[in-house]
């Protein structure tokens, strides 16, 4: 696997590919009636995403060791959408964010949505979502420091989380209803989603809680041998 190995071209591709895989998200939604627009454009997030992973590495071996970790967690995201209702696949992608590095982050949570939804159905929403969970284990890892030093922290990102995500799936949901992105229309769809909001972001900080103290002594051991 090739390693991007200039400092500034890793550092322009960290920001370039989380910008304009929204512009790329928004646009789909917008244009939502036309199939081959929206494979297209998942087709380029799930590339962008590997591209922003390859960003990450600074070594082949520890490279070659986050991409085994991000396939774990890519597997135990995936699983986690089969659980009825209240979901642990943004706790387990914010995890993956925090422990493996903010690149492999935003690869396990748009590559998850992706496989998922193999089973949950794939269309134009799909890019909306890679985007938005990708971006959520990005920061995850982005801020990876305060969220393994406090619990409150984390708690209060994994509530953050719930809105962004629900707040940016619901410019799919008004420009499917309206077919364009009409303010008052946007604004009725997030109240629309408030109880779902709160529902998501609730499961969220329950599963952080639940779910990072063991990982965090796995992946502390896994790091410390192996370096990453």
């Amino acid at each position: 696997m090739t390693v991007i190995e200039n400092k500034n071209a890793r550092t322009a591709i960290r920001v370039a590919v989380p910008v304009i895989l929204t512009a790329a998200a928004v646009l789909c939604a917008l244009f939502a009636s036309d199939g081959r627009k929206y494979a297209v454009i998942t087709v380029i997030a799930t590339l962008l995403s590997l591209l922003l992973f390859l960003a990450g590495f600074d070594k082949r071996r520890i490279g070659s060791r986050r991409l085994v970790l991000g396939a774990v967690f890519i597997t135990l995201a995936v699983a986690g959408r089969f659980i009825p209702q209240i979901k642990p696949l943004t706790a387990v992608v914010i995890i993956s964010g925090m422990f493996t590095g903010a690149e492999t982050g935003f690869l396990v949570g748009a590559v998850s949505v992706l496989i998922s939804n193999i089973f949950f159905g794939n269309g134009p929403w799909t890019p909306l979502q890679m985007t938005a969970m990708g971006l959520i284990g990005f920061f995850g890892g982005v801020l990876s420091k305060p969220l393994k030093k406090s619990k409150i922290i984390l708690a209060l990102f994994g509530v953050g989380c719930g809105i962004f995500y629900s707040m940016f799936m619901d410019i799919w949901t008004t420009c499917s209803a309206t077919g364009s992105l009409q303010f008052s229309a946007y604004l009725n769809s997030v109240v629309a989603a408030i109880p779902f909001t709160i529902i998501y972001s609730v499961s969220n900080v329950i599963y952080l809680l639940l779910l990072t103290p063991p990982f965090q002594r796995k992946l502390d051991r896994i790091a410390e041998k192996y370096g990453l």
